[in-house]
């Protein structure tokens, strides 16, 4: 038998023995061995081995086809003529030094014949050349050499009578011929090749040969080392499981100190000892929440993969590549702006709204965390408690007062002195500057005439500064005795009464003193505050200004008694009672009451009070005052005024005693100082005395303060009335002097002055001072002191895990939802038998990929991506088990690719087209490609 008739026997031969083409397209089974001898296409070997390897090569030629005679008989036609050719070939061969077959293709002439149906423009008119066929050689590497590498047979067995996968006809695929190199694979499983089997019936792929019609070449090279399943034991699971415990954990604990709130007291604060920084505990806390962010996204993430691949394994319908992106949601936020393609498909399914929130959650919790469980500093509820003060004296002891004041001047310097200069100093400092605090705030009142409050309870209070940084403001109170226009219905005369009550100084000692473990200020930073509401007594000075005639008074002037021994003073119509005047007033006793006066029962003098009226050396002259303090067993000291508007004189009375009517309010905070208030009379104060520790008994007027209050009008020359000295402070005073029956509410009264300028006396005498209404021990004074307990409600800033503004409390479903998710995901790794391999994991969706046959439902994606209906394409990983290989495969076969993937050309072209020097792309691929940046 000649060479001619044993190649085409040849070819006979092959066309039975593959009734279909295998399919066109690229293989990604294709070895480096492969590549390289394909690279030697248009080249002659010379060498044995490999004349031997082209005499086992099989030249099987593929033809586009169709279903109809006309297209079969083109085809026969075809093969008569490339049987010819062959012929001619072999028998120009010479008998004598038989050469094994070329490569090259112009040595068959069926080749040349093939070949010229698809030649570059560049080789027309030169086909022949040796430079041309090395050419051709190596621009024929890919794609287009294994879509020569089918039989040429039209014949179509029973069972593949359906359209090729692959082909719309002659009319789109230009022909072609080349040759296989060797290849590593056995060729009887490539000759052997059937139709693909319907996609929508499940198969796993037992049989190599009928996977091998999948692909260009059988899988042959990609023999899985391990399985997919991941046992228990393995490191990947117990490390999951490890940080699906830390993120649940933590995650449940954040939850749960959101919810309850603790406070750190001291264990988070700038105090000396074992504590943590506050800046250190927003660290810490903010370090731990970012740690179970990352836990929390890992874990998800991993439940994620391992549901979609399990669904990808075991489930029919598979997974899609939408739902494979929902992990890069998590991962990576801003993909669902920019990659939305398929977020309809996937955010539609449980998974997917599982998906979205855990997104949401991962995008917000170290937000949340910040807002709900960061250490800040907040203010807790209001608590009762008891509270501690050093108690050393009673109130206005003025002898501890005088023992107290600051000065380096003592007793060695000046004996006597020493002390009573310094408290004249503070006396003199604190009442100027609380009078002249007061007319400031009343001047702006006057100026903008803003004001038409005549009852006392809304005009403006006293100020006193206590250790010069807290500011304390005082109350009127007994408004019922203040009430002008009653009084002079009642007395028939202007009655100026007023009382004023200061909070007591004590509360701030005890406030600070460590006994009592309330942090301050400097404790948070500097930036703490707290609040006490204090149920204590409040030292309190009243003061009467009564308008009386000069006829009216003169019981009371001892120029104006009969057989009085007076002198001029050089202002006409004005004599004083000489130097030792004071002899000549009755001696204090049991029945001497001294004079009887029009004004008895407005300042309670005489038998019927038990009271003795005061005893003055002069009448003032306008814009002057004196004073008299010397008033026997007497509790108050008297100020006589002469205003220069008013006719009348103004006889003053000021008293001083602890009220029960109050609570002493106390602010302070580390950025603006301390405030306390005497909150007074306001019967829905449960923190007043009174109403505390049900008390009701009258207070009592001090004697102490009396003694107290004339070194202090010593201090302020009040009575320099007596010299008519003039001084301003009784200027400022008399100008004051009530002229009507009622309060003017531009302008203070003579008797709020007077109460505001003695309202440093009363915080002096208050300091250490007992915190009830009476002094209970047996001395007057105690050294080194006792603490006396005292109700109060307070509240104080504390680093606190919670949130400070109302709004913030939507945080509650990003901790709440992450603790749901990781018990989700925690229960689902305990009760599922191990794991199998995440198939949504980069790198083994491309190991899986690129060794998985092609698919139709990508069609047109491999430049910019898969678009939107192409995410939706469900796909499963198949197994083989004759050649142990895992491979991507379409879940729901042709009804579940989109119309376009179905009917374009590029979806059943055989790739000759794309391998065009002119490709559509080919400019943009060569633009990047030669980009060095």
């Amino acid at each position: 038998m000649s060479k001619a008739d044993v190649m085409a026997e040849d070819i006979r031969q092959r066309e039975e023995a593959s009734p279909w083409p295998l399919p066109s397209v690229y293989s990604p089974w294709r070895s480096e061995e492969h590549v390289a001898q394909d690279g030697k296409i248009g080249r002659k070997d010379s060498s044995p081995e490999a004349s031997q390897q082209a005499r086992e090569v099989s030249w099987p030629f593929m033809s586009p086809t169709r279903g109809d005679n006309t297209a079969n008989s083109q085809s026969s036609d075809r093969i008569s003529s490339i049987r010819s050719s062959a012929a001619d070939s072999a028998r120009s061969i010479s008998p004598v030094t038989p050469k094994p077959p070329s490569r090259d293709r112009d040595a068959f002439p069926a080749a040349r014949a093939m070949v010229s149906l698809v030649r570059d423009p560049d080789e027309e008119g030169v086909a022949g050349s040796s430079n041309q066929s090395a050419r051709w050689g190596q621009s024929r590497q890919t794609k287009f050499t294994e879509m020569l590498g089918g039989p040429l047979s039209p014949v179509r067995s029973e069972k593949n009578s359906r359209s090729a996968p692959n082909y719309s006809g002659p009319a789109d695929i230009p022909a072609a011929t080349a040759y296989h190199s060797t290849e590593t694979f056995p060729m009887t499983s490539v000759d052997s090749l059937q139709q693909p089997p319907d996609r929508r019936q499940s198969h796993d792929g037992d049989d190599p040969d009928e996977l091998a019609t999948r692909y260009a070449e059988p899988p042959l090279d990609c023999h899985s080392r391990r399985d997919v399943y991941i046992k228990r034991c393995s490191w990947v699971y117990i490390t999951l499981v490890a940080l699906s415990i830390y993120s649940t954990g933590l995650s449940a604990l954040w939850l749960i100190v959101s919810i309850y709130q603790p406070r750190y007291g001291r264990g988070i604060s700038s105090s000396e000892g074992w504590r943590l920084a506050p800046s250190t505990a927003t660290l810490l806390c903010t370090l731990f929440a970012k740690t179970i962010e990352l836990s929390f996204v890992t874990v998800f993430v991993a439940f994620l993969g391992q549901v979609l691949s399990r669904r990808a394994l075991m489930k029919p319908k598979g997974t899609t590549l939408a739902e494979m992106t929902m992990r890069n949601w998590v991962i990576q936020p801003g993909s669902l702006l920019t990659y939305w393609a398929g977020i309809p498909y996937a955010a539609a399914t449980l998974l997917g709204i599982l998906a979205l929130l855990a997104t949401f959650c991962s995008m917000f919790y170290t937000t949340a965390s910040d807002a709900m469980v960061s250490p800040k500093l907040k203010y807790g509820e209001w608590k009762s408690r008891e509270l501690e003060g050093l108690v050393k004296v009673s109130y206005s002891n003025p002898y501890y007062v005088l023992d107290t004041c600051s000065t380096p001047i003592d007793k060695n310097l000046d004996e006597f002195n020493a002390a009573p200069s310094c408290l004249d100093v503070q006396y003199s400092g604190q009442s100027y500057h609380n009078l002249l605090t007061f007319m400031k705030e009343w001047q702006d009142i006057h100026e903008n005439g803003t004001s038409t409050n005549e009852d006392m309870s809304g005009r403006p209070t006293g100020k006193h500064n206590l250790f010069d940084n807290t500011t304390m403001d005082s109350s009127w109170i007994e408004a019922d005795y203040g009430n002008t226009p009653s009084n002079f219905a009642k007395f028939n005369r202007i009655v100026n009464n007023v009382t004023l009550a200061m909070p007591h100084p004590g509360v701030y000692d005890a406030a600070t003193d460590p006994k009592n473990d309330i942090l301050q200020p400097n404790d948070l930073s500097g930036t703490g505050e707290y609040s006490i509401r204090a149920s204590v007594v409040s030292p309190a000075v009243n003061v009467m200004c009564v308008n009386m005639a000069s006829s009216e008074l003169a019981p009371l002037v001892y120029t104006e008694w009969p057989n009085a021994r007076t002198a001029q003073t050089g202002i006409s119509g004005q004599t004083i009672g000489v130097e030792d005047w004071y002899e000549d007033v009755p001696v204090a006793s049991g029945s001497e009451w001294l004079n009887r006066t029009a004004a008895d029962d407005v300042f309670r003098w005489g038998p019927k009070y038990q009271r003795r009226p005061p005893v003055f050396q002069l009448f003032p002259i306008d814009y002057n005052m004196i004073t008299n303090t010397t008033v026997v067993s007497g509790d108050a000291i008297y100020l006589l005024a002469k205003s220069g508007v008013v006719s009348d004189y103004t006889l003053c009375e000021m008293r001083s005693w602890v009220t029960a009517k109050c609570s002493t309010v106390f602010d302070l905070s580390g950025l603006s100082g301390g405030r306390m208030k005497a909150h007074c009379e306001d019967s829905s104060d449960a923190n007043a005395y009174d109403r505390a520790m049900d008390y009701d008994t009258p207070p009592v007027p001090s004697v102490d303060w009396k003694n107290m209050a004339d070194q202090w009008r010593l201090s302020m020359d009040l009575n320099g009335g007596v010299q008519n000295n003039n001084a301003s402070n009784a200027r400022i005073v008399t100008n004051l002097v009530l002229g009507s029956p009622e309060l003017d509410p531009l302008l203070p009264s003579i008797a709020e002055a007077l109460a505001v300028l003695a309202s440093s006396t009363l915080v002096i005498g208050a300091e250490d001072s007992t915190y009830r209404p009476a002094w209970e021990y047996p001395s007057m004074r105690l050294d080194p002191g006792v603490y006396e307990p005292f109700r109060a409600t307070m509240r104080s800033q504390e680093y606190t895990s919670s949130h400070t503004e109302a709004w913030q409390g939507i945080f509650y479903i990003v901790l709440g939802a992450v603790f749901v998710i990781n018990v989700v995901c925690l229960v689902y790794f305990i009760i599922r038998p191990g794991m199998v391999s995440d198939y949504t994991e980069p790198q083994n969706l491309f190991a899986v990929a690129v060794n998985s046959p092609p698919s139709r439902a990508l069609t047109g994606s491999c430049g910019h991506g898969p678009d939107a209906q192409q995410m939706a394409v469900p796909w499963k990983v198949a197994y083989a088990p004759g050649v142990n290989h895992y491979y991507f495969d379409e879940a729901s076969g042709e009804e579940g690719l989109d119309k376009n993937a179905r009917l374009s050309k590029q979806s059943v072209a055989s790739g000759a087209d794309l391998l065009s020097d002119n490709g559509r792309f080919r400019s943009a691929y060569k633009r990047l490609n030669s980009n060095r940046v």
